[in-house]
């Protein structure tokens, strides 16, 4: 009997450490999935204001508005952020580029603070998908560009978190959401 008093003491302090762990570094570890994304607010370029003239738009503020985007995010380790950002409704075979900015601005004509993620092809389904570590999620954006061909840089804006001015933010508890 002594035995299983000291095996169940040795697993409370096993847990003790492993919860104490995980809110070590200001706060709890989340999870997201993809019944809760973290973020899915992603808005057409073209129906953003003033942009229904922009890159493949044609004058309409419903061009893209198929695409669907959503962030699940899982935080590993305290100040650490997995994002998985997909996408569907996309031109199947099409070549996409994300990009990410933090600099909470979104102002036209300014392009300062833009980093490129990924580059990736989307599935036969329309539908692409990216990864992302961070450890500052907090004002963080996403524009998703594709590209006209192998020689395109940059690509053409066709939804966004950014120029929309939807960005990540940090909860108390640590979760993220649209802020």
């Amino acid at each position: 009997m002594k035995r299983v008093s000291m095996i169940a003491a040795a697993s409370a302090a096993l847990a003790s450490l492993v919860c104490s762990a995980a809110f070590a570094g200001g706060g709890p570890v989340t999870k997201q999935n993809g019944k809760s994304p973290a973020f899915s607010a992603f808005t057409s370029i073209c129906a953003v204001s003033g942009y229904a003239g922009y890159g493949f738009c044609a004058g309409s503020t419903s061009t893209f508005s198929g695409v669907k985007g959503k962030i699940n995010a899982v935080q590993a380790k305290a100040g650490r952020y997995n994002l998985g950002i997909s996408f569907d409704g996309l031109t199947p075979g099409a070549t996409y580029r994300l990009w990410g900015n933090r600099d909470g601005l979104a102002q036209p004509g300014q392009l300062d603070g833009f980093f490129a993620i990924a580059t990736a092809q989307a599935d036969e389904g329309g539908s692409v998908e990216f990864d992302y570590q961070t450890t500052d999620a907090e004002k963080l954006a996403f524009d998703l560009n594709q590209l006209r061909d192998a020689s395109d840089a940059n690509g053409v804006t066709i939804v966004t978190s950014y120029w929309s001015k939807q960005f990540l933010h940090v909860n108390a508890d640590s979760s993220l959401s649209a802020g």
